[in-house]
């Protein structure tokens, strides 16, 4: 075996755990007398804020979509308008090559 694979299993062998071991996990285990924390005014500021920002989030969007739309409906009149405009100049022009032959 190299030394390498020695260390490994040295580290990796089971060791008794001190005696203090269970007291210091209890003393972990046992809860604290804080207040939750969704409970204290800073959360509820907090969660304020978040809310806000959100909805500030949503009103930009929506917005947006608003101009994008109106956008594409002032395109697509432009454009109604311009082939109607076509029409009619081929129209006159088909009637000019008519009346010619």
């Amino acid at each position: 075996m190299t030394d390498f694979e020695d260390q490994l299993r040295r580290a990796l062998e089971r060791k008794e755990p001190s005696g203090d071991f269970t007291a210091r996990v209890m003393a972990r285990a046992i809860p604290s007398k804080r207040p939750l924390a969704w409970l204290t005014w800073r959360s509820w500021r907090r969660a304020g804020v978040a809310a806000c920002l959100c909805l500030g989030a949503v009103g930009v969007e929506m917005e947006h979509r608003r101009r994008v739309q109106q956008e594409g409906e002032a395109a697509r009149a432009q454009l109604i308008q311009a082939l109607h405009i076509t029409s009619a100049k081929l129209q006159r022009i088909h009637k000019r090559v008519q009346g010619a032959l």
